[in-house]
């Protein structure tokens, strides 16, 4: 059992342990997919936690783009999973399954899930839970979990991202961005973003990111190459796909690892083999929602050895665009579409 983290007894006192569990609750599940008009507030059942599971009074829950395309109906929630939107969520647990201890209720949490975070009550697997430190504010906490087990398992997991490397993340300016600045910066990483504009990159920079490439203006391959005196860099965390891999590898250094984590440019590419093989480069990716409890929770573990003290010491806290009531997901889900946000947007659902 991953530590409890000590809140004061007034957090406890006004917390789960002193409300009852209602039998329904707001909920945003949408009966069609669509636009952002369908993101209505409806009344759901309250979820029970089953066996290893603990079910969380839901503060706050992040917003992510797989939610988009849940919503559009291009990205149905994997077998089991709630309808309800949301991945991710921060709030006190309210009760807890068979095998999870009961002095856990009116822990603060935040969880990765994989489906049911935009509402009052959401259920998650124990292991899966990482305790709230003094230093994060639900709000925030609520806007980790997605974002740090992404780039932790790709960007320096799978890419093996170490001190001393640089490392090229598209997107700069997106909660998967902007986790990558802050991870890169506690980690010795030399980071290159590319943005939209010039106001994004310089936004980038001021998060602490080494370089901001303007991929609208500049050819991001070129100023890769000089901003590394041509040798390249080590990791590629890429969100784009399609024409972008190609161009990726020319920014790789040799033994380089691209890692591959959407394809919002397209789920297709062509890409030079013989070159792979000459510089001995590795293409990986991966995808987090399908993956088993089992391997969230040994992420997770993971993640509360090597990162978690970087959060409770404050050095490691997320970049919040904007937060939204429950009632106004669908200007939340407006504003992620139209690519302004800097960070993450977040709902605001319960107290904290």
């Amino acid at each position: 059992m991953r530590r409890v983290v000590d809140r004061g007894e007034a957090d406890v006192n006004n917390g789960a342990m002193g409300q009852a569990i209602p039998s329904v609750m707001r909920a945003i599940d949408p009966a069609t997919p669509g636009g952002p008009e369908v993101l209505e507030i409806v009344e759901r059942p309250v979820p029970r936690a089953s066996e290893g599971e603990v079910l969380i009074r839901v503060a706050a829950a992040g917003i992510n783009r797989p939610e988009l395309l849940q919503r559009a109906g291009m990205y149905p929630p994997p077998p089991g999973a709630p309808s309800i939107l949301g991945l991710e969520v921060a709030g006190t647990i309210a009760a807890v399954g068979e095998g999870v201890a009961p002095e856990l209720v009116g822990q603060p949490v935040c969880a990765l899930i994989a489906g049911g975070g935009y509402a009052e009550y959401a259920v998650a697997p124990y292991g899966q839970c990482l305790p709230v430190p003094h230093a994060l504010s639900l709000v925030e906490a609520a806007a980790m979990p997605e974002t740090l087990f992404t780039v932790w398992t790709n960007l320096f997991e799978r890419g093996y991202a170490a001190e001393g490397d640089t490392v090229l993340v598209h997107g700069g300016t997106s909660g998967i961005g902007t986790m990558a600045i802050k991870l890169c910066k506690l980690f010795g990483v030399t980071v290159i973003v590319t943005a939209g504009s010039d106001e994004k990159c310089a936004q980038a920079k001021a998060l602490g990111a080494d370089h901001a490439i303007d991929y609208k203006t500049q050819d991001f391959v070129a100023e890769v190459k000089a901003a590394t005196d041509g040798n390249g860099v080590q990791v590629v965390l890429d969100m784009v796909g399609g024409d972008y891999v190609a161009r990726n590898l020319q920014c790789l250094a040799d033994d380089g690892r691209h890692v591959s984590i959407a394809v919002q440019g397209g789920p297709m590419a062509t890409v030079p083999v013989f070159e792979i093989m000459r510089r001995r480069l590795t293409l990986t990716g991966s995808t987090l929602r399908p993956r088993s409890v089992a391997f969230k929770t040994a992420v997770a573990d993971e993640i509360a050895r090597t990162v978690w003290p970087h959060v409770e010491a404050g050095r490691l806290k997320p970049a919040i665009d904007r937060t939204y009531p429950l009632a106004q997901a669908a200007d939340a889900h407006r504003r992620m579409e139209a690519g302004e946000h800097v960070g993450k947007v977040v709902l605001t659902i319960g107290d904290g």
